[in-house]
């Protein structure tokens, strides 16, 4: 994020190039997620409880029983120490470390369950989203960003020239299987009935440690592929020179505006130039747009050459998003302990 929180990008809205962004201010987003995700996970572990001692149905009344003076020898020399089922409770879960529930049946609220997957499903979520970014990125047509490629990694059995994104695609398959696991906890929860029914037990042998094995397999992945994440500058800057100026024509309109221009009159000017440039660029030609507001006098009249040459740089057109990247990764080091 720090890197590259000053690296102008072309954005996409609906998979379309759109206003310019930054690398680091678009890694930032994905950084706020973590966070999030890092946030929940955290509040879902502080918050871990047990059922403790309360027997068949919750009330604790056999504990009840076994601790009543009742069975206390009747030849003692002194009266033997008495607990009760609450006090049982509580020296047994200090000693293993762990808070009981307050009321419980004969399980623990199944809802932990549910909390517990849904946090490493939230997480699986946003190193998807990462992921398939990447997947969309590493596209020779965009080639921004690829995931690291081995010396001696085959790309495709098939076609030996691929570069597939085997480890995006990878950390996508497994983070579609958490996000289903939620639902059935759900359902655990939601279908234990009265003090507890056993349709359950067999699912959540197989939820509980596939939720957590498949969200550690995800970072280990997610991890390499930030370690090692490969940036394509040049693409970058391409990518920027071939969209940018459609999205900084804002930036002229503005100008222009300022200068006394109508507001509808030069929007209409501008509208026709970049429609007819995007027909340009969509047969394979250099993008003509700057060349075409040059020549137009309804543009020159109020802007110069040189205000619209520099207008039309979509690099400068990234707002403050250098500075929110930044704030976002002195943020998420704060979170980590990290020095700033």
């Amino acid at each position: 994020i720090e890197r590259w929180a000053n690296t102008a990008i072309i954005g996409f809205t609906h998979l379309q190039p759109a206003e310019p962004t930054t690398l680091g201010y678009r890694l930032a987003q994905y950084g706020f997620d973590l966070l999030t995700d890092l946030t929940e996970l955290r509040r879902v572990r502080d918050g871990i409880r047990g059922k403790g001692f309360k027997g068949a149905v919750g009330t604790s009344a056999s504990y009840g029983e076994l601790l009543s003076a009742s069975i206390a020898a009747p030849d003692a020399a002194e009266p033997q120490q008495q607990w009760s089922a609450a006090q049982l409770e509580q020296a047994v879960m200090s000693a293993i470390g762990l808070e009981p529930f307050p009321v419980a049946t004969q399980t623990y609220p199944r809802k932990q369950d549910w909390l517990v997957v849904n946090a490493l499903a939230g997480l699986a979520g946003s190193l998807h989203k990462f992921a398939f970014d990447l997947r969309l990125l590493q596209a020779p047509s965009l080639g921004e960003l690829a995931e690291p490629f081995g010396a001696k990694q085959v790309g495709s059995s098939a076609m030996p020239f691929k570069r597939n994104p085997i480890n995006a695609e990878n950390i996508d398959s497994l983070a579609r299987f958490v996000a289903t696991l939620p639902r059935v906890t759900w359902d655990n929860a939601a279908n234990s009935l009265l003090e507890r029914t056993l349709d359950d037990s067999a699912n959540r042998r197989e939820v509980l440690p596939a939720a957590f094995l498949a969200a550690d397999e995800i970072l280990r992945r997610a991890n390499r592929l930030i370690r090692d994440l490969r940036v394509d500058e040049e693409a970058m800057a391409r990518n920027l020179e071939k969209y940018g100026t459609f999205a900084a024509t804002e930036r002229v309109l503005m100008s222009a505006v300022k200068q006394g221009a109508n507001r509808q009159e030069m929007h209409e000017v501008i509208r026709e130039h970049s429609l007819a440039a995007w027909a340009e660029i969509a047969q394979g030609h250099a993008n003509p747009l700057p060349v075409r507001l040059f020549n137009d006098d309804r543009v020159t009249r109020y802007l110069t050459l040189a205000q619209i040459t520099y207008l039309l740089d979509a690099s400068h057109y990234v707002g403050d998003a250098p500075e929110r990247a930044i704030k976002m990764a002195r943020q998420i080091r704060a979170q980590l302990g990290e020095p700033l």
